[in-house]
């Protein structure tokens, strides 16, 4: 089935803001929405064409529009996004992936590299799992642990992942903002999901990726530990690594300010 533009549009839920003659892209991380990139928006409005959408599947916005037969794969999602971006016909634009989106955008640059001059990879990673010599950050077992937990009991699981994952104490107000959105995820879904997220290695893509990259990580990422950042740093071309003196795995959450300043820095 050929994709029309409104499709597309209606199923990504796509949002549109901002003045400028370039476009900056803003792509949600599992379990989050749009509205997580609000800090960000806020302070570059006034500079960039602003586009917000949901992958299908990865928030609760866009649940209605997940296939889980059609989105198998990143590639899957990266196939969606380049034609999104056609069909938006934005030019060339710059985009920003949080955690798996990152890596959306990264395979998403490789069908369109024309369309797509620099990446930015907020704490994104090409592969979660340990395996050999690489240090993704959870073993097999820790994998079969953390959807075995999730699947007796999904609310009471919600809320420990949401401390971990945001590196807060459960009355911080991003860790209730983020618990609230995987909530509002149907469990079964959410899981199936986080499972394919968990067990995705893109490590051998990445020397297909053409456009420069800034990676930005934090200090302390209970999701990507930094030797998967150094990774990602070591395997794209012309890529850049900056660390951020904040912890946790939602930054442009819990410090927006070191976000849109790193934001600043780079895409000047």
């Amino acid at each position: 089935m050929i994709d029309t533009e409104a499709t597309l549009i209606e199923r990504h839920n796509v949002t549109l803001t901002g003045t400028g003659d370039e476009a900056l892209v803003l792509i949600s991380g599992f379990g989050t929405d749009q509205s997580a990139w609000r800090h960000v928006v806020e302070a570059f409005r006034d500079r960039y064409r602003i586009v917000l959408f949901d992958l299908p599947g990865i928030g609760p916005g866009s649940q209605s529009h997940y296939d889980h037969a059609r989105y198998h794969s990143l590639d899957a999602y990266a196939h969606s996004v380049a034609g999104l971006l056609r069909a938006l016909r934005l030019g060339p634009c710059i985009c920003v992936g949080h955690s798996v989106a990152g890596m959306v955008a990264a395979l998403a640059s490789i069908r369109t590299p024309e369309m797509i001059t620099r990446l930015v990879l907020l704490g994104s990673s090409a592969c979660y799992r340990n395996t050999g010599d690489y240090h993704g950050g959870f073993d097999a077992v820790d994998i079969d642990r953390l959807i075995d937990e999730a699947t007796a009991d999904y609310i009471a699981w919600t809320g420990r992942y949401g401390q971990m994952v945001v590196s807060a104490p459960a009355n911080d107000p991003s860790v209730r903002e983020f618990v609230a959105s995987l909530r509002a995820m149907r469990p079964d879904m959410a899981l199936s999901i986080l499972l394919n997220v968990l067990n995705i290695d893109v490590r051998p893509r990445l020397a297909e990726v053409s456009v420069p990259a800034v990676i930005l990580q934090t200090a302390h990422d209970p999701a990507v530990p930094q030797a998967a950042a150094d990774h990602l740093r070591d395997h794209l071309k012309g890529s850049v690594l900056d660390m951020l003196d904040a912890a946790g795995h939602l930054p442009h959450l819990t410090a927006p300010d070191l976000v849109v300043g790193a934001l600043r820095r780079h895409l000047r």
